[in-house]
């Protein structure tokens, strides 16, 4: 019966329910408007993604069709689907840190329920890949939390990136994607931030919530460095790092005259 009970909970209607019932316990300032919650503009980002849709803007636009429309109320629960705008309006309000609890939901969910071993690989660890990636750019529009790139005509150009982290298998064709880190300024700074220092947030932050988890993290070229890999070390974890000969000199010559003297 208890296996019965997790094999409801890991099928996609029962993890995308785990996922809205986390979403209803953020708090909401300025409650339910135009008889649109927080919880079904939160769960219109998840079906974006689960839908593969290429823009918000295909998705506003076919948010009234009665068959999407019905797939998004059976499946994701949503009661009333926000237009382009509100949509955009309340998830600004949302600070990323207060939807972890939903990823962490779904990541013990699965554990819980066994269907977290097929991903073990190297010496019984979980493969985590980690890397940034930009989802917002412009010369225009920014805000307090921009990072900045000044050009050499004096122009600003403002982005937001994330540093996103998913479990892998080379055998397995899904992934399990953890919490991801916002790459901004934070409160009271001035200076950018930065991949490395989102990185010591996230190991962090997922180290609190998974103590226990044997975890290999895969990274580029720019996770190679001592700081780094300290970081790693103090919180358990094993590492697989790109290395180039021409960002790691240093490293490669080393590794030549090691080879000579043998």
């Amino acid at each position: 019966m208890a296996m019965k009970g997790f094999r409801k909970k890991l099928s996609i209607n029962g993890l995308l329910d785990t996922c809205r019932k986390d979403f209803d316990k953020i708090p909401d300032a300025k409650q339910t408007r135009n008889g649109i919650t927080l919880t079904d503009c939160l769960m219109s980002g998840v079906a974006i993604f689960g839908l593969k849709y290429r823009s918000l803007l295909q998705f506003d636009r076919d948010r009234v069709d009665e068959t999407i429309s019905h797939n998004l109320s059976a499946l994701y629960g949503i009661k009333r689907v926000p237009c382009d705008t509100y949509f955009r309006e309340r998830l600004d309000e949302i600070s990323p840190k207060q939807t972890r609890k939903a990823f962490k939901s779904i990541i013990s969910t699965v554990q819980r329920g066994k269907a977290l071993e097929p991903f073990r690989f190297i010496d019984g660890s979980y493969l985590v890949s980690m890397d940034g990636t930009g989802y917002f750019f412009s010369d225009n529009i920014h805000c307090s939390q921009c990072c900045e790139k000044h050009h050499r005509d004096g122009t600003v150009s403002y982005y937001h990136q994330m540093l996103a982290a998913v479990i892998v298998h080379p055998d397995m064709r899904h992934v399990l994607p953890l919490a991801p880190e916002p790459i901004l300024k934070q409160d009271g700074q001035t200076k950018n931030d930065c991949e490395r220092n989102a990185g010591i947030r996230l190991l962090q932050d997922f180290r609190r919530e998974h103590p226990h988890l044997k975890l290999t993290i895969i990274e580029d070229g720019l996770a190679s460095n001592a700081p780094h890999i300290a970081t790693l070390r103090e919180h358990h974890m094993n590492f697989i790092l790109g290395a180039k000969e021409s960002d790691h000199a240093f490293l490669f010559d080393w590794v030549n005259r090691s080879n000579v003297t043998e």
